[in-house]
């Protein structure tokens, strides 16, 4: 039934009827040249190496103020992120070892390279790619650190209500990354408080 389209998946073992009509589909993103060239080189460089890859127009699909600038994020494996700097660095020009927000802010520039340490427990990426997963975006989001800067927050609640109409939305993979980044409590009862989403997993 799921491969038929009639179900979805929306949690481990959890699964629910598609109305027609309403009918969602896995996320997918058409990267930019250069973040592909990025996903490509460093996926050759560093066969072994868990990393994923997303960019800040990414969220001009669901935004309505558009992103002019942008930036590509490459998030590293615990302790290989200066491996892929030093290898990037070579490659590009601007290029960035996990910056903090003023940091960023003040150096950055278009098309801006950034180096982050890949959270454990991240979703996986996009099959067939090294592109974060619309669970993982959604959450860092939230993030108190660089990643949650970039977007105004009053654009959070048509994210998040645009973001879970289209798209099958894996809760479960979704709150576990949460919990793991100390933001499950808050992602519910923002969701609960300011979005017209009913959640399948409950609050």
């Amino acid at each position: 039934m799921e491969q038929n389209g009639q179900i979805i998946r929306f949690a481990r073992g959890k699964y629910a009827r598609l109305d027609k009509g309403n009918l969602k589909v896995e996320y997918s993103y058409e990267p930019s040249e250069l973040m592909k060239q990025i996903e490509d080189a460093v996926a050759k460089q560093f066969p072994l190496v868990n990393f994923q890859v997303w960019e800040l127009i990414q969220w001009n699909e669901f935004v309505n103020h558009q992103i002019a600038h942008n930036a590509i994020f490459v998030e590293v494996e615990y302790g290989l992120s200066d491996y892929v700097f030093d290898f990037l660095k070579e490659k590009y020009e601007n290029v960035m070892l996990k910056p903090d927000k003023e940091s960023y802010y003040r150096y950055m520039s278009d098309n801006m390279i950034v180096i982050q340490q890949l959270v454990s427990g991240a979703p996986a990426p996009l099959k067939g790619t090294k592109q974060a997963s619309i669970e993982k975006m959604l959450v860092d989001l939230f993030s108190r650190k660089l990643t949650g800067s970039f977007i105004e927050h009053a654009e959070y609640p048509h994210i998040l209500e645009d973001a879970f109409q289209k798209y099958r939305i894996n809760e479960s993979s979704m709150f576990r990354y949460a919990r793991r980044r100390n933001l499950e409590k808050l992602i519910k009862e923002y969701i609960d408080e300011n979005t017209d989403i009913r959640l399948e997993t409950g609050k």
